[in-house]
């Protein structure tokens, strides 16, 4: 097994485990016979914003949604390099671009250590404007939105993490 399957493998695993019984993030993968996934699907119930459709290119004007779709794909490249990652439903957020293909910015820097998991909280986090970066955006405007509006954040509050189960063995 490759260092890359072994990677693949582990992420696979962590992420079965992890989410299984999240209320907020569901994941979905595409197989290939005999290998690990490359490709997740993620969903998400949490708040986000929107543009409504009154906004105009001077107003804009925000809704909430609290169902959001992400696809992370984890390239040949990966670990060594981040996973590449999708926003597949609308959102007004300031590390989506808005155009295709809607990738999103996890951050400037990777470290391998990083895991497939990290990536998976964290997006759930920038959704609900927890946790975004306006001083290098790929959407501009959101960015600018974000600045002028940063007193309504966060716009969710969930905490995505599970608390893991204390198990209390008395006699």
């Amino acid at each position: 097994m490759t260092p890359r399957d072994r990677r693949l493998k582990s992420d696979f695993d962590r992420i079965r485990n992890e989410f299984l019984n999240n209320p907020y993030i569901t994941v979905e993968y595409e197989t290939r016979e005999g290998s690990y996934p490359e490709r997740y699907f993620i969903k998400y119930r949490v708040n986000g914003l929107k543009l409504n459709k009154d906004s105009s290119s001077k107003t804009k004007k925000v809704e909430k949604i609290n169902n959001h779709a992400v696809e992370i794909y984890l390239h040949i490249d990966y670990p060594r390099m981040k996973p590449l990652c999708f926003m597949k439903s609308e959102i007004f957020h300031p590390n989506v671009r808005k155009s295709s293909p809607n990738d999103i910015c996890t951050g400037d820097y990777w470290a391998p250590g990083e895991t497939l998991t990290d990536v998976i909280y964290l997006i759930g986090e920038m959704i609900q404007y927890q946790n975004y970066n306006v001083n290098n955006p790929l959407n501009g405007v959101a960015a600018k939105w974000a600045k002028e509006n940063a007193n309504m954040f966060p716009v969710g509050n969930q905490d995505l993490r599970l608390p893991e189960i204390q198990i209390d063995f008395k006699n």
